[in-house]
This record gives C-alpha cells, structure tokens and sequence, in this order.
C-alpha cells in the first residue's frame, strides 16, 4: 500500500498525536502502579518508624516511634517544588490546630547541607525538619510531596502524593482529632 504524498503530513500527524496519548497513558499508569506498590509495601513494613532520621540544625536523631501519643506527620519534600513555605505553613495550621497531637518530620530531600540550614532558619517553624535523602531513596518513595500520617501506635493511617488539597487536610484534621476521614 503506497500512501499518497499529499496526505503524508497528515498521517505523520496522526501517528504522533497516537503516539503521545500512549505514552501519556503509560506513564501515568507507570506512576500510579508504583504508588500503589509503595503504600502496600510501606504499610505491611514497620521499619519506617524506627529509622533515625538526622535533624538539619544538629547531628541529634529522632525516630518516628520516640514520638508518645501523638500523631507524626512525615513529609518528603524538596527545593524543586512549588511553594514550599506556603505548605509548611499550612502544615504548622494543622498541627496548632491538634492541639498538641501532632508533631511534624519534614524531611529534606536533595538538599545541600548549607541550603537546608539556611532554609530552616529563614523559616523558623514549630516542625522538625530532618535529613531524608536516604531514607527517600532506600524506601522507594515515589516522589515528593509525599505525605504519611503515623498514629500514636505507630501504624500509618493516611498516604498521599503531591500537594495537599483542602479535602486531604480535612481528612488529616479529622484523624488526629480522633475521627474519621
């Protein structure tokens, strides 16, 4: 079959509009699968709350579990998204709001030591921020944000990717006050 050279461009067209939306879809499948993957994995595991995560201002270490009959909220973040100011302070909203139930690890991914220091003291937030470049990576988080809610029993209750809608905060709000999403 020989293809008329005036429908060429037009068929060349086609094909890349065709070509595009598949790789589109596979790559957001691609993502989701490894999502999904990771919230299976991380649930049925428990090391994640023992790990020592380094704070950014002093070589001291917290784990998930030291924290006592609070909710730990641990954030995967780093300097390339946007607006990270806006959203730990949305975050510090939802911890005042707990009334003492929540405590806060924001861990720093990809940062260099300087920058992280001095992102941490411009800021001046109520949040321990830690060094998470290890952990992003030996976990297989599947990007940032990357949000998960720990219980006072240390289970995690709540997994989310990407910025926090307002819906998602309700449903944050709503588990450490002792209620449901």
């Amino acid at each position: 079959m020989k293809l008329d050279p005036k429908y060429f461009n037009s068929f060349l067209a086609v094909v890349a509009v065709v070509a595009a939306a598949i790789i589109i879809f596979f790559t957001i499948n691609s993502q989701e699968s490894k999502r999904a993957a990771f919230k299976r994995r991380i649930v049925q595991q428990d090391s994640l709350k023992a790990v020592p995560w380094t704070t950014i201002e002093s070589s001291d270490s917290l784990r998930i579990e030291d924290f006592k009959d609070q909710y730990v909220l641990l954030q995967f973040w780093s300097n390339w998204m946007d607006n990270p100011e806006l959203i730990h302070r949305k975050l510090v909203k939802l911890q005042d709001a707990s009334k003492a139930k929540l405590a806060i690890l924001s861990a720093m991914v990809g940062f260099k030591r300087e920058e992280a220091v001095g992102y941490v003291e411009q800021q001046n937030l109520p949040i321990a921020f830690v060094v998470g470049s290890t952990q992003f990576s030996s976990f297989g988080v599947p990007g940032v944000p990357a949000y998960l809610l720990f219980s006072p029993e240390n289970e995690i209750s709540f997994i989310s990717f990407g910025e926090l809608n307002k819906s998602q905060l309700d449903s944050l709000r709503s588990l450490v006050a002792g209620g449901r999403p």
